[in-house]
């Protein structure tokens, strides 16, 4: 039985961080609504604000909020689902009232959490949200562990907008703009790192974030045989975002076998830090057979944790478009035959949007030419009309026979609705 005290303390402990919370989180630009007789899963990458995301969502919603958070030390020992009651029965002999939402942060630290959970949603007792960054709270896992009884909501890093208003940043001319656009670029959209002031402590953190998400989301769930191969395809991946690769490449590379490839590369995928994305085309097992592009989920996590602080723009602009594409709800395909496309977003598996990033002004006519070319090919092969090209600090709108290619800056894009 556990120490009543104990438990007293913990409450109080995550209640008093509660409080706090609700006085200093900033508002994000993300809305969601509480499913009716469902719980609501906040998945994502570690230190994205899902929490705080939660706070925003109980301060529109003015009700009694019991939150607790399973990474505390308290819970290091093995406990059964019974900690779930015997923690609502102590909130409410301390408060004298039970609470209308139970806010569960990193619930996949106790074992068997989706039995209690499905069965608390049957009884429609409490409205329950639950985050988690592991592989044990994401959408597949959620679907299967809670059968129907949850809905997921993906929470990203700060987009562009939020970055400016999290950092205090008023921008009123384009240098300004590409200015906020650059260091947007150098250290990410973490919330934590934006509202640091010193460099070397965001350095320092971006650093720890990526040994956390390692060592929490990846070594501790699974039985990983080599750290050091681990770390070596982490680094890869995060040194090559925007490019191609193989699975054969990385295992030439490494000279590890194909499977550990798979493996990791999944591992990495399901703890939100990478994401692959196939080539368009109409045939699957092409599309699956061709070499993938891969991507960051932040690229400050990108910038200081990768073989070198690289300075191309380009990819860190591509990689800005991608997770940006990822947050309005695309899924993403890259277009090739004759010249390469970077993105075609779909909705419901028809292309709904072509976008192809130039981190540049574009007055160099090669450079012109073949983002030009590749653009209207990939336009003429998917029967599509308007296009984007996305610049450093272009701004025109190019007419071919009945199709437009809009070409916008990155800022101006992403502060675009």
């Amino acid at each position: 039985m556990v120490n009543r005290s104990d438990l007293r303390k913990v409450i109080l402990d995550w209640c008093g961080w509660l409080e706090r919370a609700k006085v200093s989180c900033f508002t994000r630009d993300i809305s969601f609504t509480m499913p009716v007789n469902q719980a609501l899963a906040l998945t994502g990458v570690r230190r994205a604000g899902k929490s705080f995301s939660a706070v925003n969502f109980i301060l529109e919603n003015d009700a009694s909020v019991f939150y607790m958070n399973f990474e505390d030390p308290f819970f290091s020992i093995e406990f059964s689902v019974t900690i779930f009651d015997q923690l609502i029965t102590a909130y409410v002999e301390e408060f004298g009232k039970e609470p209308v939402y139970l806010i569960f942060d990193e619930i996949q630290n106790i074992n068997s959490w989706e039995r209690w959970v499905r069965k608390t949603v049957d009884l429609k007792k409490y409205k329950i949200i639950l985050s988690g960054s592991s592989a044990k709270l994401l959408s597949s896992e959620v679907a299967t562990a809670l059968t129907g009884r949850g809905v997921e909501r993906n929470i990203w890093p700060l987009s562009f907008k939020e970055y400016l208003r999290f950092s205090g940043k008023k921008c009123e001319s384009d240098n300004e703009y590409l200015a906020a656009i650059r260091e947007y670029m150098n250290f990410g959209g973490m919330p934590e790192i934006v509202l640091l002031k010193d460099e070397n402590q965001k350095v320092e953190l971006l650093r720890q974030y990526l040994t956390d998400i390692i060592s929490k989301d990846i070594l501790n769930r699974y039985q990983i045989r080599s750290k050091r191969t681990l770390d070596q395809i982490v680094i890869y991946y995060l040194t090559n975002i925007s490019s191609l690769h193989s699975y054969n490449s990385v295992k030439n590379a490494f000279d590890v076998n194909l499977d550990t490839v798979r493996d990791y590369t999944k591992y990495l995928g399901e703890c939100f830090l990478i994401f692959e994305v196939n080539r368009y085309h109409p045939n699957l097992k092409v599309s699956a057979r061709d070499p993938k592009k891969i991507y960051s989920i932040d690229t400050g996590l990108r910038n200081f944790n990768s073989a070198s602080h690289s300075t191309d723009l380009g990819r860190l602009a591509e990689n800005i478009v991608f997770v940006e594409l990822k947050r309005r709800g695309y899924e993403i395909s890259y277009f090739k035959d004759n010249f390469e496309a970077d993105f075609v977003a779909t909705q419901h598996s028809e292309p709904n949007l072509i976008v192809q990033v130039c981190y540049s002004d574009m007055r160099d006519e090669s450079t012109y030419n073949r983002e030009i070319r590749a653009t209207t090919e990939a336009m003429q092969q998917l029967k599509m009309h308007e296009a984007f090209i996305v610049t450093e600090n272009r701004h025109e709108t190019l007419k071919i026979n009945a199709d437009l290619i809009h070409m916008v800056p990155l800022y101006e894009w992403l502060l675009e609705k």
